[in-house]
């Protein structure tokens, strides 16, 4: 994917994540069921998930550099998934950095902190050149270290797979 569809791609996920927590009830949004996490609690994990990014992006290319260089071939999106399902099906889970905390926001905070940490997200992005995506490294905690390019395809993917886990709080699965 060229860097404006992934900028698109994102661009939807973080989208429909907020369209599908604005129709849904409040009973609904902040109860668990099945004692997996909120809606709310996804939506809140996700923006622990992109608030580090947006800190990494801030700084200056070459301090990316710390991070090491490739040393394999990159992936594209559809091995950064398997490779995301099967760190999951090996039992990865969020650790504690990324795991939603007991307090919950309303529903104005919360989408006001997503919308928030996606815009700078996306404008940071858009900073990076086609070239710098595949040059920089960035450590995940569960899949190592991956290009820019790759993170980006993670948060992807990552976004879809948490609106699916909203989906079925709110009943629409």
């Amino acid at each position: 994917m060229t860097k404006q569809e992934i900028i698109q791609k994102l661009s939807e996920g973080f989208n429909i994540v907020e369209t599908t927590i604005n129709q849904s009830s409040n009973d609904i949004i902040f109860q668990q069921k099945d004692n997996k996490w909120s809606a709310v609690q996804n939506v809140q994990h996700l923006i622990l998930s992109v608030k580090p990014l947006n800190l990494a992006f801030t700084l200056p290319n070459f301090a990316l550099l710390f991070f090491g260089k490739l040393n394999r071939n990159p992936r594209n999106y559809e091995e950064m998934v398997n490779k995301y399902h099967q760190k999951l099906a090996e039992g990865g889970v969020s650790t504690e950095q990324f795991t939603p905390k007991k307090e919950l926001l309303n529903r104005e905070d919360l989408i006001g902190q997503f919308r928030k940490v996606n815009e700078i997200f996306l404008k940071k992005v858009n900073d990076f050149t086609e070239e710098d995506l595949d040059k920089y490294l960035l450590p995940h905690p569960l899949l190592g270290k991956l290009t820019i390019r790759e993170m980006l395809y993670f948060t992807i993917y990552h976004t879809l797979h948490h609106h699916k886990a909203i989906l079925f709080q709110v009943g629409r699965d």
